[in-house]
């Protein structure tokens, strides 16, 4: 008999699709990557503006190397001399890569030497930002028309509260998903300025990795973990009939529905299980120069920050920091993922922070957090803080 948490986790597995369906059907149409560059290149003069994210998320399934080799087919294919280009790179923030008036071809393929060559590192991403800065760069141009390119795997990652740029990121996002917007001056805004430019056709949009809306705002993803299954949206399934050769007796097809139902949730069950006795693989990276330390934790096993080396339980691992004789908090991995819990109590010197948020209880942890520990003076050493980064475990080392 089929236990109701596998049963559930069959019923979960099948409901994900429904929001890649709506938002595909919510996205506009776009041509072949070729074929836009044929259509933008017969419109001169123009400003054509690549709002690229180099967020850490990126990295995964190839998404960073699709934006540049869309970005430096557009350059080649799509600009011509006269025309306007500029490139803005964010994450949770925004920078402008390049901003320049084509005099020759050539000055186009010089561009393509400045496109980003790697993610940034960090947390976060506010899209739309830089794509707001890209409608003001367009407003400035006209009556020339102009092209927002967005380049993105469309994953919103709500950057760290002690990020910089929090502040600008609750300007155009409240805490309450992708579709409930603040009523501030800049998001306003930069809703007006894309109604508008969208109303009088002197507005075109591109999305690559991304889906555009008909009001022309990107549509964009909440995190789904470390890979951010990046191919989902675009997995397809072929259904093929079979005819029979002769006419036989119609027969009901519940029993093999019900069958298939049963293998499948079966078969997704001993996955699922699979998957959770599979050791978990743990990157921890001390600061932004430290050397990153790997580790493979299996269920009930633990990764204690601070302490001696063996004063764990079996199985047990340590991430040592100095100054720090006994453990101040341990990573453990549960079945619903990894999970940080302090192994300090409200009343001693040391502090353990996640996320610049005081640990006090057991909370989840995800690639790109931040644990601080702070460790208190004493006769023998000043006090210090130690910044431990849970860094991603397919990541290159050089």
């Amino acid at each position: 008999m089929i236990s109701r948490t596998k049963l559930n986790i069959a019923l979960f597995a099948s409901l994900c699709a429904l929001p890649i369906a709506a938002r595909a059907q919510e996205a506009v149409s776009q041509p072949p990557l070729p074929q836009f560059a044929a259509q933008i290149k017969a419109v001169h003069p123009k400003t054509v503006v690549f709002v690229f994210d180099v967020s850490a998320s990126t990295k995964h399934g190839g998404v960073f190397s699709r934006e540049r080799t869309a970005t430096a087919t557009l350059l080649r294919q799509g600009c011509v001399p006269g025309d306007r280009v500029i490139l803005k790179s964010f994450g949770t923030g925004t920078q402008t890569v390049f901003d320049k008036t084509l005099t020759t071809s050539a000055d186009a393929a010089a561009l393509i030497d400045q496109i980003p060559s790697t993610p940034a590192p960090g947390q976060g991403t506010n899209i739309r930002e830089p794509h707001h800065e890209a409608l003001k760069a367009i407003e400035e141009d006209l009556p020339h028309p102009g092209v927002v390119v967005l380049l993105t795997d469309s994953f919103n990652d709500r950057p760290l509260e002690t990020d910089p740029n929090y502040p600008a990121y609750l300007s155009y996002y409240t805490l309450k998903g992708l579709t409930v917007y603040p009523s501030t001056s800049e998001n306003r805004g930069y809703e007006g300025l894309l109604s508008s430019l969208k109303s009088s056709d002197k507005l075109t949009e591109y999305g690559v990795g991304v889906g555009i809306a008909e009001s022309g705002r990107p549509i964009e993803r909440l995190p789904v973990g470390p890979d951010q299954l990046d191919d989902m949206a675009t997995q397809t399934t072929t259904t093929t009939i079979v005819t029979p050769a002769t006419p036989e007796k119609a027969q009901s097809n519940l029993p093999m529905i019900v069958g298939g139902v049963i293998a499948a949730l079966a078969i997704l069950a001993f996955a699922v299980m699979s998957a959770m006795r599979s050791p978990k693989p743990l990157r921890l990276k001390l600061g932004d120069k430290g050397h990153p330390m790997d580790y493979r934790l299996r269920p009930g096993a633990k990764v204690q920050l601070g302490g001696s080396l063996g004063s764990g339980g079996p199985g047990d691992e340590t991430f040592a920091l100095s100054g720090l004789a006994k453990p101040a908090a341990a990573i453990e991995w549960k079945s619903g993922g990894l999970s940080l819990a302090p192994a300090v109590k409200d009343g001693d010197a040391v502090k353990v922070y996640h996320n610049g948020t005081r640990l006090e209880n057991s909370v989840a942890l995800r690639t790109g957090d931040e644990i601080r520990v702070s460790v208190p003076a004493t006769d023998a050493a000043p006090e210090r803080e130690h910044r431990v980064r849970v860094a991603d475990p397919k990541e290159e080392i050089f």
